[in-house]
């Protein structure tokens, strides 16, 4: 029964050593979305957004066409692109789940920034444009990409070396922190408003992550994916504890 339940399952997209971080990390953009808000209630009354906007209105003026072309990595067309392709990666790698996570979770991140919070946000504060939808989708992606490393290896591709994991993550939220002062360079949104849409874009990828992996989530992939794209669980690194048959 073990052995049936363990190939009825779809391998999850966070190891098992992952979950604990991730979930920490969750719990913090959570509290940062929420302590974004209050400041938002204060009219940006904040010291250091005040003070990231006079220096990115002294050492970014004169820069529009830069500023413009980073803020759009962040736009719909931009976003769809960098989507397509992870998903046909995972497709590639035999990760049903995470193209799904991918397909979903930015539109999904971007949609409750734009259709929620920040409609929500300028009807209770005219002056308001929380949070920041350009680095909401791309911290969605940034989040995704973190995710997708940091799940177990299969026997159908080959593990990608930890530094280079790493050096993928970093380079990717470096760049959404240039996506975040290129929007607050061009005049449309305070720091405050950056860093909640990074939240909100790390909150829901996270979210979606938890879900995904559910036992039933996986046991439903797994009955639904074909068996060529079926990855055959390859063996723990060291030091990592090996996963449990779901269930």
């Amino acid at each position: 029964m073990t052995h049936f339940r363990q190939r009825q399952n779809a391998c999850p997209l966070l190891s098992q050593w992952a979950r604990r971080p991730a979930a920490i990390v969750l719990g913090c953009a959570v509290l940062i979305l929420a302590g974004g808000a209050a400041l938002v209630r204060d009219q940006y009354n904040d010291p250091i957004d005040r003070e990231v906007g006079l220096w990115a209105a002294s050492r970014l003026t004169g820069h529009g066409r830069t500023l413009q072309l980073v803020s759009d990595l962040g736009q719909k067309a931009a976003v769809i692109v960098i989507v397509a392709v992870i998903c046909l990666a995972c497709l590639a790698a035999r990760r049903v789940n995470g193209a799904v996570l991918a397909a979903v979770s930015a539109p999904a991140a971007s949609a409750a920034t734009e259709k929620v919070l920040k409609p929500l946000a300028g009807h209770l504060y005219r002056y308001a444009s929380y949070p920041s939808g350009h680095t909401t989708s791309f911290f969605a992606l940034v989040a995704t990409t973190a995710v997708l490393l940091a799940g177990p290896p299969n026997s159908q591709s080959p593990r990608t070396p930890r530094i280079l994991r790493v050096m993928i993550v970093a380079a990717g939220g470096l760049v959404g922190c240039a996506v975040g002062l290129a929007v607050i360079g061009l005049g449309d949104h305070r720091f405050i408003d950056t860093v909640g849409g990074a939240a909100v874009g790390i909150a829901v990828v996270l979210t979606a992550t938890f879900l995904l992996d559910l036992p039933v989530s996986r046991h439903l992939f797994a009955l639904v994916t074909p068996a060529r794209l079926r990855p055959e669980p390859g063996p723990s690194p060291a030091g990592e504890a090996p996963a449990r048959p779901a269930g």
